[in-house]
């Protein structure tokens, strides 16, 4: 009896764990007063996946998480763009310092947020399919364009609960919404 409840322990939890997935890995800038951080000017994300959609997707929940969270201004995506039209950017993903410092300064932003989405794909295995996304984001502060803010997180679509009892996958919007979530959570804690 007593190996029983060890062995069913051992594999809960290997299976919990397994489950789980391991959370964001994060830098913050060690001497940066993120209070002076009043406004920020959220870059539309670069997409690297094939999910078309995908950069659009996780730029609009990741300013909707920001707004939620109430504890910055945003820049309105429009003027966002304009500034970035009026710089004459493309690779938006690769600014420099002069080019962070510059936008800024044309949106009234003491930071801006960049973003990549590294993959957006519905991975399968046999007969069940799971939906992952990894998202790398930034935060520049626009007085010196230095980077004081970084995370990477993955999620993946099915929770500990839908894993054990076979139930179905999380959509890729809300798999998306999730990394934003707890991407977020990184930076406003």
């Amino acid at each position: 009896m007593k190996r029983f409840r060890t062995f069913f322990l051992a594999t809960g939890s290997a299976l919990f764990l397994g489950c789980a997935g391991i959370g964001p890995t994060t830098f913050l800038h060690e001497t940066f007063d993120f209070g002076f951080v009043e406004t920020v000017a959220v870059i539309p994300f670069e997409n690297l996946s094939s999910d078309q959609g995908a950069g659009y997707r996780a730029t609009r929940f990741f300013v909707t998480e920001l707004l939620a969270a109430e504890a910055f201004d945003v820049v309105e995506p429009g003027e966002v763009a304009r500034a970035l039209e009026k710089q004459g950017l493309v690779r938006v993903a690769e600014l420099t310092e002069a080019q962070a410092v510059a936008i800024g300064k044309e949106v009234g932003a003491q930071a801006l947020v960049l973003g990549t989405i590294g993959e957006s794909a519905t991975i399968r295995s046999g007969t069940s399919s799971v939906n992952v996304v990894t998202l790398v984001v930034r935060m520049v502060e626009t007085e010196q364009g230095v980077t004081v803010w970084s995370t990477s997180h993955t999620e993946g679509g099915r929770g500990f609960w839908a894993t054990l009892l076979g139930l179905g996958n999380r959509s890729q919007g809300e798999v998306t919404r999730r990394c934003v979530e707890k991407t977020v959570r990184t930076l406003i804690q």
